[in-house]
């Protein structure tokens, strides 16, 4: 027992030395920091089922080649990565549980030692699925489901049926309350968009029950206000920062797209500004010098013409402190 106790401490210290270093490298404007990012994003596909509103997939509008990610580059990605991130999603763009090989991806995370999750529409998400998806050790699932009532789930989630969704969050979360040992955290999720405002309380109410870890009420993301007709879903205003800071994501996170291709973050949507490949090794492209300039013209905010950079506000939703790097919250009036 004492052992175990020492071993858990020095494991605690490592984090602690591996976030300061982070934040002394993020803070000084390095832009080829010898650390590794704490958290991955891999998209298993940009494949979706749903047309849905606030999406440029949805709506017809992303132009990115359409595919699924390799399953062995998705090993190799996972074992070079695995000893240094604490977490990674399995999606980014489309509905991950169309890749024919998600399972396989989530025990490979397991067997790995990371801590894997998807954000699903919960539409494909029947009772099989349900079931292999906690056996095999899912980290954590967003359910999603923008709505209480059917006219505002239907208006916003095009193509899929509001009882149908709702009836198969439910048996996944029956699957979860059944099983004996380790179950995903599970998130019922909202994004609060113009449709979806008014309902926001009720649906907390709603979803407060045994089973859910979480009812999460995602902040409107406008994808760096490229998209006029997804702008004007915006159902409040957030205070942005008066002076601008190089967005963390560049430092802290690593986006990596179905075919290896590797973005600064999700709101590149289309991978108008590749920052390599991770083919041959995703710290490689990470630490490249693509990678690098894009950091060098954060520090000195020289963005007027790089984009998607240049009209997003989501950059100030987080700040890393010395042992703290967890974000996507926006800026409200009160905290400005």
């Amino acid at each position: 027992m004492v052992v175990e106790r020492i071993r858990r401490r020095g494991r605690l210290w490592r984090r602690q030395a591996a976030a300061a270093a982070k934040w002394f490298f993020y803070r000084t404007g390095n832009t080829r920091p010898p650390t590794h990012p704490d958290r991955m994003y891999l998209e298993s596909t940009n494949v979706c089922n749903l047309s849905c509103i606030m999406c440029p997939t949805g709506l017809q509008l992303a132009k990115r080649k359409k595919g699924y990610m390799d399953f062995a580059l998705f090993q190799a990605i996972v074992d070079e990565m695995a000893p240094h991130i604490r977490a990674t999603t399995l999606h980014i763009w489309g509905e991950p549980l169309l890749h024919p090989r998600l399972i396989d991806m989530v025990a490979y995370c397991r067997d790995k030692g990371v801590h894997s999750e998807i954000s699903t529409n919960a539409t494909l998400l029947d009772k099989a699925t349900s079931r292999a998806l906690i056996e095999v050790g899912l980290g954590t699932i967003y359910l999603c489901l923008d709505g209480v009532k059917r006219e505002t789930y239907e208006r916003v989630r095009r193509r899929a049926d509001f009882e149908e969704t709702k009836a198969n969050i439910l048996g996944f979360l029956e699957a979860k309350n059944a099983f004996s040992g380790p179950t995903p955290i599970a998130k019922l999720q909202l994004i609060e968009i113009g449709p979806t405002a008014a309902e926001i309380e009720e649906f907390r109410r709603q979803w407060s029950i045994p089973g859910v870890d979480r009812v999460n009420i995602k902040a409107f993301d406008s994808w760096g206000d490229q998209i006029e007709e997804i702008s004007e879903l915006r159902a409040a205003e957030n205070a942005t920062p008066g002076q601008r800071f190089p967005c963390p994501n560049l430092w802290y996170h690593v986006h990596i797209y179905w075919d290896g291709t590797l973005v600064r973050c999700d709101r590149d949507f289309d991978a108008v500004g590749p920052l390599g490949n991770v083919a041959n090794g995703v710290m490689r492209a990470w630490r490249g010098d693509a990678m690098a300039e894009l950091r060098r013209r954060h520090v000195r905010n020289e963005l007027a013409d790089v984009v998607p950079c240049n009209n997003c506000v989501e950059w100030s939703w987080w700040r890393p402190t010395l042992f703290t790097s967890q974000g996507n919250r926006p800026v409200t009036p009160a905290d400005s």
